[in-house]
């Protein structure tokens, strides 16, 4: 799906505008490179009083692997500001917004959210969801990335891919669901209530669920170092795990279980010989999963969603024993007490080897996320390769340690070398490639991107896509008026599974002269494409490379692409351009949109009073049978909620088309009369049939 795009830049001399995009982030850029021997360690550095030394150099530093010194190559200090979501006063929640940028989502933390079914019983679920979300709605920064993985071995169709979007991570944490098996002493007292009556013999007596339970701790296992594979290429950030589980219920403490004086196993705590077999496995995958999670410098927070968990709890789920067994009660509830104490344990072995800390034995939720979020706000990054890395799945020692006296540093202790080491993948060809399998957007050649949708050919549904490139990054030699530069965008639609589902390549070559040079610095480069869907969710990713000074950058946006038959009245997703828009050098290869917009979607939600915008809207109405109204609004309010701007529409089913069942709506919006703030503009159809309205909302800002 290759396809040349040529831009002529036929811009006159005269024409100017000024470049809206966010600033260049303050904070190192995260970097993305897949290096064997490379060795990465986070360190908080704090004074007497808790708080965190910022001014260090790298000369102050000294790092040591197993007791000798190495030389720190890589060093930056991340401080990272928490920004909360900046809402208009009138709204409970913030607008979601529908343009993305490879800029500001640089500046925050990078969590993933690991929710465990595997090892959390289906009437936990909530508990599981009440945790995470508190976690999305108050220390999640609006600067921040997070991911949302289930950790089981079913559909992926429930994960949520890096997003800045809360109520994307929202939809995504509803979804889970608890699917731990029954506690292993429960199932030996229910055998002790059944064969009561039968002469009961406690050494005959084996979990039914230990292929399951094993399973359950192996996907778990697995999933952290998925998720720890996943991130090993991004440098620069530290990375966060945030487990929220139970803990794994397998007893992995003792090869077999000890004998009675009577020669009898005690079935509540200790392992059949299969179960020590399946232990010695999961031990196995383990220190795998140690090795992967701790090369890859990723912290695991573990939370324990029960809080102050207690042997109670699991108690209450039986009955009482028949008269005559008694006496099992005690070994009964030590055994539930074991299976606690492991489980707990699990979790605070996963992060005291990552780095990371364990939230468990506590209600106090909010000062586990406080310290989650402290942990990956302020930090120094030290690099470093070792003289002799050696992949022999041992631990190695790291000792960090500050040449200022009164302050105190806190580091990872060390890591796993890697047994099963690979030689570095060779370099693609195309940059953009590396961009498009990165699990994150990256910086360096400035990218904003939004969509908008449309009715398409059979079920499918367009996707309008405009990229538009900041023109600071576009290189211009001083020594030569006249000279090529071309921008490459490689662009993947993938669907919850990862599978692609549309792909493509645009070339905008770019002619600079003594006229174009000045509009293309100021106001950058615009494409505008569209592509085919399916109705469903999607990860739209656009990397581009330009040419003359090797610049390379990407963007990633979360589309929800809706079936505009399923609802009696659906509205697509709103395009927007303005008067200064067609001063911007553009691209456009969208013919379905083009005679609809009096001229090219923009990017930009910055605008000058002195423009006019225009909104387009198509509303889909799936009751045509029925002879019926529409009315259609466009509002603008103010911060405050005052409304500044209405235009009203009706129209007829009677206009209904027989190809599109739709109405095209384009309001046009001056700003002279708009004081400069912020804006929001809601477009509605309703209706007269009743149901819910249809609506979609943009929110801009006036200079």
């Amino acid at each position: 799906m290759r396809s040349l795009l040529t831009v002529i830049l036929a811009v006159s001399a005269g024409a100017s505008g000024v470049w809206l995009g966010a600033q260049q982030p303050q904070q190192p850029q995260v970097t993305f490179r897949l290096e064997a021997d490379y060795i990465e360690v986070d360190a908080v550095v704090t004074d007497a009083q808790g708080n965190v030394v910022r001014n260090l150099q790298r000369e102050d530093f000294e790092v040591l692997e197993d007791k000798r010194p190495q030389t720190i190559d890589v060093f930056s200090f991340v401080d990272i500001p928490l920004e909360r979501d900046d809402r208009p006063l009138y709204r409970p929640t913030a607008v979601e917004p529908d343009v993305v940028t490879n800029e500001r989502e640089l500046e925050g933390r990078i969590y993933v959210l690991l929710l465990d079914s595997n090892h959390v019983p289906a009437a936990n679920s909530y508990l599981v969801k009440k945790a995470a979300r508190l976690f999305i709605d108050r220390y999640l920064g609006a600067n921040d990335l997070a991911s949302v993985v289930h950790a089981q071995t079913g559909s992926v169709d429930d994960n949520q891919e890096f997003t800045s979007s809360k109520p994307a991570l929202r939809v995504a944490v509803e979804k889970f669901v608890g699917e731990k098996v029954r506690s292993k002493a429960l199932n030996v007292y229910d055998a002790f209530v059944t064969g009561a009556g039968r002469g009961f013999d406690p050494s005959a007596v084996t979990d039914p669920t230990t292929l399951e339970r094993a399973a359950k701790a192996d996907a778990t296992i697995d999933a952290i170092m998925r998720v720890s594979r996943y991130m090993a290429g991004i440098r620069g950030r530290r990375k966060a795990v945030v487990l929220f589980s139970e803990g794994l219920d397998f007893n992995l403490d003792d090869t077999v279980g000890p004998r009675s004086s009577t020669g009898l196993a005690n079935p509540f705590g200790d392992n059949s010989v299969r179960e020590a077999l399946h232990a010695a496995a999961i031990r196995d995958h383990m220190q795998a999963m140690y090795e992967v999670a701790t090369r890859a410098n990723v912290a695991i927070y573990s939370i324990d969603p029960r809080g102050l968990a207690s042997d109670t709890d699991a108690l209450l789920q039986t009955t009482g024993l028949p008269p005559g067994l008694e006496g099992f009660v005690p070994l009964m509830t030590s055994g539930v007490r074991d299976e606690l104490r492991r489980e707990l344990g699990t979790l605070r072995t996963f992060s005291e080897v990552t780095g990371g800390v364990a939230h468990v034995g506590t209600n106090d939720f909010d000062a586990g996320f406080r310290r989650i979020v402290l942990d990956n706000s302020a930090y120094y990054v030290l690099g470093y390769r070792p003289a002799e890395l050696k992949h022999d799945g041992k631990f190695h020692d790291i000792t960090v340690r500050v040449k200022r006296p009164g302050v105190q540093v806190r580091a990872r202790r060390g890591y796993y070398a890697v047994k099963d080491t690979k030689p570095n993948p060779v370099p693609p060809a195309d940059p953009t490639v590396e961009l498009l399998n990165s699990p994150m957007p990256l910086g360096g050649l400035g990218l904003r991107l939004t969509t908008s949708t449309m009715k398409g050919t059979a079920s499918n549904v367009r996707v309008h896509v405009t990229v538009e490139v900041a023109g600071r990054d576009v290189a211009l030699d001083p020594k030569n008026d006249s000279i090529a530069n071309s921008v490459k965008l490689s662009y993947v639609a993938l669907d919850l599974s990862g599978k692609i589902r549309a792909s493509g390549l645009k070339t905008m070559d770019v002619s600079i002269n003594p006229e174009t040079r000045q509009t293309i610095a100021d106001r950058g480069l615009r494409l505008v494409m569209e592509i085919e869907l399916p109705p469903g969710r999607y990860q739209l990713r656009v990397a581009g490379h330009e040419a003359l000074g090797g610049r390379t950058g990407s963007v990633f946006r979360d589309l929800d692409v809706a079936d505009f038959t399923k609802s009696p009245l659906v509205m697509s997703h709103l395009a927007l351009t303005s008067a200064s828009a067609g001063r911007t050098p553009t691209g456009y290869d969208a013919p379905s949109l083009k005679d609809l917009l009096p001229g090219p979607p923009t990017a930009s939600r910055e605008f000058v009073r002195e423009d006019t915008l225009a909104i387009l809207a198509e509303i889909y109405d799936n009751e045509a049978a029925r002879l019926h109204t529409v009315d259609l609004s466009a509002t603008v309010r103010t911060d405050d909620g005052t409304q500044v701007f209405v235009a009203r529409e009706e129209r007829s089913s009677r206009d209904l088309g027989s190809e599109r069942g739709g109405y095209t709506y384009v309001v046009r919006i001056p700003l002279r009369d708009l004081a400069p703030g912020r804006y929001v503009l809601t477009m509605e159809a309703r209706s007269r049939l009743g149901g819910d309205p249809a609506t979609r909302e943009i929110q801009f800002v006036v200079k």
